[in-house]
């Protein structure tokens, strides 16, 4: 069998990552898959890796803008895949051409969440309720739906449920590399007393990652004179950059204790879980958080937002707060800064 990979809508970030990492680590003779073809444009493809059974096909029409990448995956991608493969892998969730079979993948729970969805206004409002109707549309054609975690299958299942209905669900959730933790500055117990406790937030700006909160409950943090230093990683929407940005101005006393990092590349991302004491997770809207597994995978003490799948990701590995109270996020933190033996357990435990 033929597997054609559908990488028209894969840009950057966790899509370009999690695609890698699917082709790094398949054995793909193992499931009678002689030749896996994957169409994109140069991104995701000059990241992807060299593999015999693999044929990257570069598609000169995928490095341009929305509406041309569009109508090439409704029109030339189902001539490609009837010539060329025998199943369709869409990762990216939306597939508006004839080719069949194919097995989509569910991902974005910000669409299908009203109040995430609300949270944004006008254009890209309206941008992410038609993404909602495409995608919902590919969900009932599929033959086939990856759910990558309980919540968000529970959640399609209760709120969209004519979208499941005639379409089997697998649930396959994320995994993660198994990383060595043994850098000096990531110790629990390398910041006690003596040092500044580091805590990191990775994540994109947006308004359902609420660092501002995050930012505002830090501040608290600081006035009652307890020594930490913030970290954020991640690029973002400009509406959400500016809330970040008039956080870090109302707490201006501190300001030189919130490092705001911009995007860096993956491997960049990785070394700073090696530099800091704590993460923390304040998102309200996920469907598998690859970030929270990676700071488990290092060991770290997580305090986490207690919304959408991250209880059941992190289970009893972790501290949980209301993410859109300030005063909730600080006293989770505050708990866990005070128990450095409870962040050694909560490590370990998060690790295993």
């Amino acid at each position: 069998m033929i597997l054609g990979i559908d990488a028209s809508n894969i840009r950057a970030g966790g899509g370009v990552t999690h695609l890698q990492k699917i082709l790094e680590y398949a054995e793909p003779e193992i499931h009678n898959i002689s030749q896996v073809v994957v169409w994109g444009g140069r991104i995701p493809l000059d990241q992807l890796p060299q593999k015999s059974w693999l044929d990257l096909r570069n598609i000169s029409e995928l490095n341009k803008p929305l509406q041309r990448r569009l109508l090439w995956q409704q029109i030339e991608l189902a001539k490609l895949a009837q010539k060329h493969s025998d199943l369709l892998f869409v990762p990216g969730g939306l597939y508006m051409g004839s080719f069949r079979p194919y097995v989509t993948m569910f991902q974005n729970m910000q669409i299908f969440e009203t109040k995430e969805r609300n949270r944004e206004r006008n254009k890209e409002w309206l941008r992410l309720k038609l993404l909602q109707l495409a995608q919902s549309q590919t969900f009932q054609k599929a033959s086939g739906l990856i759910c990558l975690s309980e919540y968000a299958h529970n959640y399609l299942t209760q709120y969209y449920p004519q979208l499941v209905a005639k379409t089997p669900v697998q649930l396959i959730a994320h995994g993660t590399e198994s990383f060595q933790n043994d850098s000096p500055m990531s110790s629990t117990e390398s910041s006690i007393d003596s040092q500044t406790l580091k805590i990191l937030y990775v994540s994109t700006v947006k308004k359902y990652k609420h660092q501002w909160n995050l930012i505002d409950a830090f501040g608290l943090l600081r006035n009652e004179g307890i020594s930490i230093e913030l970290h954020l990683i991640g690029g973002g929407d400009p509406g959400a950059l500016n809330w970040m940005r008039e956080a870090i101005q109302r707490n201006h006393s501190y300001s030189e204790y919130i490092i705001y990092h911009g995007s860096y590349p993956y491997e960049e991302t990785l070394e700073w879980y090696q530099k800091v004491d704590m993460f923390v997770f304040p998102s309200t809207c996920e469907n598998m958080p690859v970030v929270l597994l990676e700071a488990m995978t290092f060991g770290l003490p997580i305090a986490s937002s207690d919304r959408g799948p991250m209880p059941e990701v992190l289970k009893d590995a972790g501290l949980y707060f209301n993410p859109e109270s300030v005063t909730s996020i600080k006293n989770c933190l505050q708990y866990m800064i005070e128990n450095p033996n409870l962040r050694k357990r909560l490590g370990a435990k998060a690790k295993q």
